[in-house]
């Protein structure tokens, strides 16, 4: 189950959704490898962000008060909270539909919940 909400009291900003993202697990750390002349490579580790994730989630033939909370919360907030099995977090909300299928991404900023 996924839980959407504004960050302030908003009765019009919260959507709960029965599904679960596709890409839960997932973790990369920042940095780059790059090849040197002498036949080796440079490695610069930055380390480990939660920012680096952006889950999600397809869902088929979502409801038009679906897509209307999602517009809503797209439209008016710049961060939601975002509750899925892993916690609560911080994210940057966007959807697309496509025919049938609604694609919600959530880019996580900062965990909430410890």
């Amino acid at each position: 189950m996924i839980s959407l909400s504004a960050t302030s009291y908003d009765p019009s900003g919260a959507l709960i959704i029965h599904t679960r993202f596709e890409n839960e697990y997932q973790g990369e750390r920042r940095g780059s490898i790059t090849a040197t002349l002498d036949g080796g490579v440079a490695v610069y580790d930055t380390g480990y962000s939660l920012s680096d994730k952006t889950l999600t989630a397809r869902i088929k033939n979502p409801t038009k008060s679906m897509l209307d909370t999602l517009n809503y919360l797209v439209a008016y907030y710049g961060q939601v909270i975002l509750s899925y099995s892993q916690g609560v977090f911080l994210a940057v909300l966007s959807f697309a539909l496509n025919i049938d299928t609604v694609t919600i991404n959530c880019r996580l900023i900062s965990r909430l919940d410890g």
